[in-house]
C-alpha cells in the first residue's frame, strides 16, 4: 500500500507507515468519502480475497474545508459534468483557487462521493464559488463560512 502526502510545492512523500496504512491485503478499489461530515475524506478499500477496510481520517481541526453538493435542475440532477472554482485567501493573504468537477466515474471498481471537497488549510478567508453547470449556466455564490457542507441547486 502507498499513501502520498503533497508538500504544497508539487512534491510528494510516501507516508503509509506513518499514517497507519500497514495492511498487506491486495487492494483493488479505493473510494474517498466524508462519511462523518467532518470535512475529512475517509478512505474505503476493497481487497481481492480480503476484508473491506475503512481508514477514518483524523486530520487537524485547524485545517478548514468546504464541501459542495451540487444538484442540477436544467442539467442532469446529479450535476455530472459541473465544474466548481472556489476562491479564497490563505492565512498569509495570498489568493488561492481550486477547481473540481463532478464526475460520473472516479476510479477502478470504485466511486468516490460526488460531493466536491475543498481543503483550505488554516485561517482561510473564503471569497466565492463559481459553478459552471452542464446546461451552460454560470452561478456565483458569495461563500464565507468554512467547515460547512453547502447544498447548491442549479437555478431554473
Amino acid at each position: 500500500k502507498r499513501v502520498w502526502l503533497g508538500d504544497g510545492q508539487g512534491g510528494f512523500s510516501e507516508v503509509a507507515q506513518a499514517v497507519g496504512v500497514t495492511d498487506t491485503h491486495d487492494g483493488r478499489a479505493v473510494a474517498l468519502a466524508d462519511l462523518w461530515n467532518t470535512g475529512a475524506l475517509d478512505v474505503i478499500v476493497a481487497n481481492q480475497k480480503g476484508p473491506l477496510l475503512l481508514y477514518k481520517n483524523t486530520v487537524s481541526p485547524a485545517n478548514k474545508w468546504i464541501e459542495l453538493s451540487l444538484h442540477g435542475t436544467r442539467s442532469n440532477r446529479d450535476a455530472i459534468g459541473a465544474r466548481a472554482a472556489l476562491s479564497w485567501r490563505d492565512g498569509r493573504g495570498q489568493e488561492r483557487q481550486q477547481v473540481q468537477a463532478v464526475l460520473a466515474a472516479s476510479g477502478f471498481c470504485a466511486q468516490n462521493d460526488r460531493r466536491l471537497h475543498f481543503g483550505l488549510g488554516p485561517n482561510p478567508q473564503i471569497e466565492r464559488a463559481v459553478i459552471h453547470w452542464p446546461s451552460g449556466l454560470t452561478q456565483t455564490l458569495p461563500l464565507k463560512d468554512a467547515d460547512k457542507l453547502y447544498q447548491v441547486t442549479e437555478p431554473r
